[in-house]
């Protein structure tokens, strides 16, 4: 049961990723990614916080918007 969880999960955040560098270097609101991936806001920060925190993204929370790394780009 815990690896449909994990996986689920990768797919979100590979999801939110791909947002992400579509509009790079443009930052993307949370509103907006939770709208394009179907997910509550709430969830959507909760990841983005994440991704912030391992240096993938850079996420300001006060303005909800997230931009992803140039360096973690070109990793992918």
């Amino acid at each position: 049961m815990m690896h449909n969880n994990n996986t689920k999960e990768q797919v979100e955040i590979n999801m939110i990723l791909w947002i992400l560098e579509d509009q790079h270097p443009h930052p993307v609101s949370a509103v907006e990614i939770a709208s394009r991936v179907n997910l509550p806001l709430e969830k959507v920060a909760l990841l983005l916080r994440f991704m912030a925190k391992y240096s993938f993204i850079t996420y300001d929370e006060q303005n909800e918007t997230a931009v992803i790394c140039t360096d973690f780009l070109s990793l992918r």
